[in-house]
């Protein structure tokens, strides 16, 4: 049984530390979603074996923290599973897919199976240790999202690159914003932008597979201060504000705001190429 501490929680603490607003952060006891940086990590806990059976005490020590890293690495998989069944794809939960769906659901088992050491193996109070396993989002998104209705890709290089070229680098639209700070919004693998008149803005149509599985269709950070934002959407972005979302999960715009985005797309490619980003409280 995996045993838990203060240590561990100031452990769970460090792994948090990273480049990005908590809003965009699922935790749970053990571990952590992130939506923005699109990792999840899981830290399993186990007691490191210290009986001496009258063998070599250096042969036994390194027999024991052997078998006490394998069974960590088990129990940091087994939280690592449960974690992600938390994460949101477009309002399904993975849990809600794997159940409905068990070719996916024996997919993701594999996944994690094949999950990286994220970080050092730390050696912690009472004579235990821990090691945190992780997935990446891209690897999680190539499983579920399927391969219909997807913008094909020669389009998506050319639609947008004769209009670009005529326009002042100055000048340029390098990304689209939308503030959702003051509405209830939760983070979500794959959402879409609807405006008032429930047309869609932005959802699978206007990027390839490829973007989405790879990049993301959408970043997420909780002001335009947040270094994610320039990576995501360059220097002169567009700021959009949201006016209402469907269950927290799709967006909607106003008309006027959608149009905006439409055109800012015929121009700079913007949608296609997923430079996209929501600010959320």
């Amino acid at each position: 049984m995996v045993k838990y501490s203060l240590t561990y929680f100031i452990m769970l603490g460090s792994l948090l530390a990273v480049d990005t607003h908590p809003s965009s952060i699922i935790r749970n006891d053990y571990g952590f979603i992130d939506y923005t940086n699109r990792i999840i990590v899981c830290m399993g806990i186990t007691n490191i074996s210290t009986q001496n059976n009258g063998d070599d005490f250096k042969l036994v020590i390194e027999k024991s923290l052997k078998l006490s890293k394998g069974e960590a690495k088990t129990y940091a998989r087994k939280n690592l599973l449960d974690l992600i069944k938390l994460v949101n794809l477009d309002g399904r939960t993975v849990g809600d897919i794997m159940l409905s769906e068990p070719f996916i659901g024996r997919r993701v088992e594999s996944l994690v199976g094949s999950a990286f050491q994220y970080g050092e193996v730390k050696y912690l109070e009472k004579n235990q240790l821990a090691i945190s396993l992780a997935v990446k989002m891209s690897s999680l998104a190539e499983i579920l999202i399927d391969t219909n209705g997807y913008m094909n890709k020669m389009i998506a290089q050319s639609t947008y690159l004769m209009t670009r070229s005529t326009i002042p680098k100055n000048e340029r639209i390098s990304g689209i914003v939308i503030d959702a700070r003051h509405i209830d919004q939760i983070p979500v693998l794959v959402p879409k932008i609807y405006n008032e008149d429930k047309t869609l803005i932005y959802g699978s149509r206007h990027y390839t597979r490829s973007r989405s599985v790879n990049r993301g269709t959408i970043g997420y950070a909780s002001s335009m201060e947040d270094s994610n934002v320039q990576r995501r959407v360059g220097n002169t972005p567009i700021l959009v504000e949201a006016i209402g979302s469907n269950n927290e999960v799709n967006l909607i715009v106003s008309n006027l705001d959608g149009e905006r985005i439409r055109n800012a797309e015929k121009k700079f490619g913007l949608l296609s190429n997923c430079k996209v980003l929501v600010l959320l409280k």
